[in-house]
């Protein structure tokens, strides 16, 4: 997978985050101006932690070195 290929799919699965969350609190057909600064941050909050997850299992795969700060960061 190219460094865009991937981009575009850790966009879309961040998206896909932030519409679950919309989803389950009743809020999706919402207009975004009506979202609290609580709602923002909560959507936020689930796009984050999804690139997070994809990225730590991305590193996994790829063997990335144990020393690398953002390895260690992301794999613990």
């Amino acid at each position: 997978m190219t460094p865009d290929e991937w981009q575009a799919h850790v966009t879309r699965a961040a998206a896909l985050e932030i519409g679950k969350w919309l989803e389950a609190r009743g809020k999706l057909h919402q207009p975004i101006a009506s979202l609290t600064l609580g709602d923002i941050e909560a959507m936020a909050v689930n796009a984050i932690s999804r690139w997070i997850v994809l990225q730590s299992e991305r590193l996994q795969r790829q063997d990335w070195p144990q020393e690398d700060p953002i390895a260690m960061l992301l794999l613990g």
